[in-house]
């Protein structure tokens, strides 16, 4: 676990933080720009020092102001990649990596694992002025990888890539988070990365944190709403992928309840998928139908009924072990009659389902 506890003040900007991290998974730190995200990782790492506080990773104590106690940054053994990967031009990239794994203590080299789980084995011999947005990146965090680090700190990595670089470089940190077994804090203010990355979830605003807990949890929380400046209801959703997948150019996830059929048939090489699905795109009945286009047909039970003040009303599923949102007109609750236990069928198209 981390404990964060600490104050920053600098010219008219203050931050104050108590908050406990999990030391597994992908913790996201979400909010719009000077909310305080990269601030916040600074000093967990000990770029910035707080004013007064106590930072405590596991029984390893980074600061304790009361106690005079400032890790210096080289002993919190912290792997940090920047928004511009902040690459050695004069070096080529395998140059790069090898500057990162001579500052491990680690002397089995994972060299070889993080040149292929990167994609860098074509690029070794290049310097980093001939490489693209995505391949530097991709090389930067190779290099903060190597120096074996406890912790993987990412401020925003993908902020000066465009959309095509940035689809590139996802799914090779998707697959990091997944095979490293360190615990990764990521800076972000795009929810794509937030609902494909995130384990964990901390909104920030003004210095002060608003929410944080469970990515499934915090996902529809009231401040994520104000943040994002909507009203939406999301449902993310673990999924294993069926080995049978890629028949008919559909694959099969099954969940805790259930099973989606997608129409992308290059999901079957996969063990595991998070699958994104927004409110509006369920409907409901309270019969199944037996004539109709729509591939998933799920049997639910009416959880909860949140009615807004507009048109619409938000009714949260129970299908199996796993909530799903649906997103109905009021008119359409009621003449559903809807309440609290009621049965119904979730109806959703293929194409409506998002999966990472």
């Amino acid at each position: 676990m981390i404990s964060a506890e600490f104050v920053v003040e600098r010219d008219d900007f203050l931050m104050d933080i108590k908050l406990e991290i999990p030391s597994t998974g992908a913790t996201v730190l979400f909010g719009p720009s000077g909310s305080g995200k990269t601030t916040f990782i600074n000093v967990l790492s000990g770029i910035i020092k707080p004013m007064s506080g106590l930072i405590k990773v596991g029984n390893a104590t980074f600061f304790d102001s009361e106690n005079k106690i400032n890790l210096p940054i080289e002993k919190r053994g912290i792997g940090y990649v920047f928004q511009d990967g902040r690459l050695f031009p004069h070096m080529s990239v395998e140059e790069n990596l090898d500057f990162g794994r001579k500052r491990s203590n680690d002397k089995t080299s994972r060299k070889k694992e993080i040149i292929e789980l990167l994609g860098l084995g074509q690029l070794l011999q290049r310097k980093p002025s001939t490489l693209s947005g995505g391949e530097r990146q991709r090389t930067a965090i190779g290099r903060a990888i190597l120096s074996g680090p406890s912790f993987l700190f990412m401020d925003e990595p993908l902020a000066a890539l465009d959309f095509a670089r940035k689809q590139e470089i996802l799914p090779y940190i998707a697959t990091l988070k997944k095979n490293l077994k360190i615990p990764i804090i990521y800076v972000s203010h795009q929810m794509e990365e937030v609902v494909r990355l995130a384990d964990h979830l901390v909104l920030l605003e003004n210095g002060k944190i608003l929410d944080h807990g469970q990515i499934f949890d915090i996902i529809n929380s009231p401040s994520l709403g104000i943040l994002l400046g909507k009203d939406d209801k999301t449902s993310l959703i673990n999924c294993h992928v069926d080995k049978e997948s890629g028949k008919d150019g559909l694959s099969k996830l099954v969940f805790p309840g259930g099973y989606f059929l997608v129409n992308q048939k290059n999901l079957a090489s996969l063990e595991n998928v998070r699958i994104e699905l927004k409110a509006q795109d369920v409907a409901l009945a309270l019969e199944k139908p037996v004539a109709t286009s729509i591939a998933n047909i799920l049997g639910a039970s009416v959880a909860k009924i949140e009615t807004s003040k507009d048109t619409h009303c938000d009714v949260l599923l129970s299908v199996g072990n796993v909530s799903i949102w649906a997103r109905i007109t009021q008119q359409s609750a009621s003449k559903l009659g809807l309440k609290i236990g009621s049965h119904v069928f979730a109806l959703i198209k293929s194409a409506a389902i998002r999966p990472f």
